[in-house]
């Protein structure tokens, strides 16, 4: 029987082969690794019933070769089986009664962000503090103390996430516990407010539910278009922050070891929120993104075109 460390062996070989550009060599020792039954230590099954792991593995090496059919039909199979998650999407007419109601309500001009854990509090943080008072918003940052004080360190699941150092996987969950309570515009730390004469009033209708769409496709079941939730503007109590909430342990149960984009991320959020009506953000919203810890002074430069040439409100940048 292979074990963990032996199957991590042969997929560090592949990645080797794929290094050096002998992509046929990569694509066996793949092969050999997906026709052995135990090979589900690379984590649970997609679309194409390969392991997770396995099948980033392949994708990789169709980006490397430059395969765009390839590619796109690896990203867009990267998820795993639809029926998995497919019944926490499902509503009842009540449901969609009260989904329709809940996107004629107002969303709150309030801006939260999250950032817990020990790495230093980025540079966005304060620039959107200031972008909220100069467009007439609330602005609240959460760390511990604020979600502990308001109980939402208790949900299971971001106690979970939390205690295996899934740091990501905390922040949904707790993204979707201050928009449930409080409503409002939930913002990652790692968007940057790329306009100062504008605001979210300006580019979003702030009625019902509004979200960010990936530019990736990916096989949902119900279509393909996967929402991201590092920008989501809703008003306190809408239901799909309560099903999103009470289909978290469920979603984990069935995804042991499995990314948190799958379980508690784009990929539930987009589920549940398929079940009724959202608005989806233009893309323009976004004026450009920046590679990683990219100068503060290449942020400046892309907001001040931003501003020149009308472009979009968020900066995509991670300053850590």
């Amino acid at each position: 029987m292979a074990d963990k460390d032996s199957f991590k062996a042969r997929l560090k070989e592949a990645e080797s082969l794929r290094d050096q550009g002998r992509f046929d060599a990569a694509l066996a020792v793949l092969e050999a690794i997906a026709a052995d039954p135990e090979n589900r230590v690379f984590g649970p099954l997609t679309v194409l019933g390969l392991p997770r792991q396995l099948h980033s593995a392949y994708l990789k090496i169709a980006k490397r070769m430059g395969d765009p059919v390839r590619r796109i039909g690896l990203q867009h199979t990267l998820v795993p089986p639809p029926e998995v998650l497919a019944v926490h999407g499902r509503f009842s007419a009540a449901e969609r009664t009260e989904l329709a109601e809940a996107g004629r309500q107002p969303v709150p001009r309030i801006l939260h962000q999250i950032w817990i854990g020990p790495a230093e509090l980025p540079a966005s943080t304060a620039a959107w503090a200031d972008h909220a008072a100069r467009h007439g918003y609330d602005y609240r940052l959460w760390r511990e103390a604020e979600l502990s004080a308001a109980g939402m360190d208790e949900h299971p699941v971001f106690k979970a996430m939390v205690s295996i150092g899934d740091m990501p996987g905390a922040v949904d969950v707790a993204r979707y516990l201050v928009l449930q309570q409080f409503g409002g515009i939930y913002l990652d730390c790692d968007w940057y407010p790329a306009r100062r004469d504008l605001g979210f009033h300006d580019r979003l209708p702030l009625v019902g539910l509004s979200a960010l769409a990936e530019k990736t496709p990916r096989d949902l079941g119900s279509g393909s278009l996967l929402l991201t939730n590092s920008l989501i503007a809703a008003p306190a109590g809408h239901p799909v922050f309560r099903r999103i909430l009470d289909a978290l342990p469920a979603s984990a149960a069935a995804l042991p070891g499995a990314p948190a984009w799958w379980s508690t991320g784009p990929l539930l959020f987009s589920v549940i929120c398929r079940g009724g009506a959202v608005t989806i953000a233009d893309a323009d919203l976004v004026a450009g993104e920046l590679p990683r810890r990219a100068p503060f002074s290449a942020v400046q430069a892309l907001c001040e075109t931003a501003e020149r040439q009308d472009g979009g409100l968020l900066v995509a940048w991670k300053s850590w």
